[in-house]
């Protein structure tokens, strides 16, 4: 049965046409947590959609109501536990690769599972990788269990992401992985112009890193970067500029719409090469 369904007999017609079509699952079968966005036209009915959800999927043992958007430096948002158990740890599974997070204090997107593969499958044998903003290391992680690389360096200034991020070096039994807690800017120098491959993994602020992506860059590297932005929107220009002022020569080789953000905005990646 549906979510609408199993709340059929307990809302409104008007209140059901309001519940929510998708929500993400993180987690186990053994133990998960559902995040949900819930309109404030149905305020004081999440315990009836929470319990719902976790009838619907049986290993949900707790259900949270998103409260902000995505905020701050550590990128995380607000959250209240509509039902269930107030500890929401839990260990996640993707692409063969186990997780250990808390998504209330470490930002972790299900919805971007594709696009990981996507990126493992363009790294080569022997690269030196760079990652920034890498969270509690999904792209790292993966990186090193699917493809070959010789190196990856992974960047993260929120604490509790870099602490989930050794743990799960262990758990995976990662061994290729260098982890620095901190801001981007001030934390590359020492690999200027030796990665292969650098990843700009954060839409909202990307375009403020340009710089340290191209520092890091060897000739013939690959940056991938990341944007929210329209279908007209100019999304290469302030790339180009950054660039020029750098006196460094690149070129566009990619454009991946990579998930619907808002009306009519997407996530979109954007791969240039350095050239020289």
């Amino acid at each position: 049965m549906t979510l609408k369904e199993l709340l059929k007999k307990k809302l409104t017609e008007s209140e059901l046409s309001l519940i929510p079509t998708s929500f993400d699952i993180v987690g186990s079968k053994e133990k998960a947590v559902a995040i949900i966005d819930i309109p404030k036209e149905l305020e004081g009915k999440e315990s009836l959609i929470g319990k719902a959800l976790m009838k619907k999927h049986k290993n949900v043992k707790t259900v949270l109501k998103k409260l902000s958007p995505i905020k701050g430096v550590h990128r995380t948002r607000d959250y209240a536990v509509i039902t269930g158990n107030k500890n929401t740890e839990v260990t996640h599974v993707e692409n063969g690769c186990r997780f250990l997070l808390d998504p209330q204090i470490a930002y972790f997107s299900t919805r971007e599972s594709t696009e990981r593969m996507r990126i493992v499958e363009k790294v080569r044998e022997g690269e030196t990788v760079m990652i920034f903003f890498a969270g509690v290391g999904p792209f790292a992680i993966e990186i090193e269990k699917k493809a070959k690389p010789e190196k990856i360096v992974a960047i993260e200034i929120n604490p509790s992401a870099v602490q989930y991020f050794w743990k799960n070096i262990k758990l995976n039994k990662s061994e290729k992985i260098e982890v620095l807690m901190g801001d981007v800017s001030g934390n590359v120098d020492t690999y200027a112009g030796k990665c292969d491959r650098v990843l700009m993994p954060l839409p909202e602020r990307s375009i403020e890193y340009v710089k340290e992506a191209l520092t890091c860059l060897k000739p013939g590297g690959v940056c991938h970067f990341y944007c929210f932005a329209t279908d007209t929107d100019d999304k290469k220009d302030k790339i180009k500029q950054t660039a020029k002022l750098m006196k460094k020569k690149i070129k566009f080789i990619e454009e991946q719409k990579v998930l619907p953000y808002g009306p009519k905005i997407w996530k979109y990646r954007l791969d240039f090469e350095l050239i020289e």
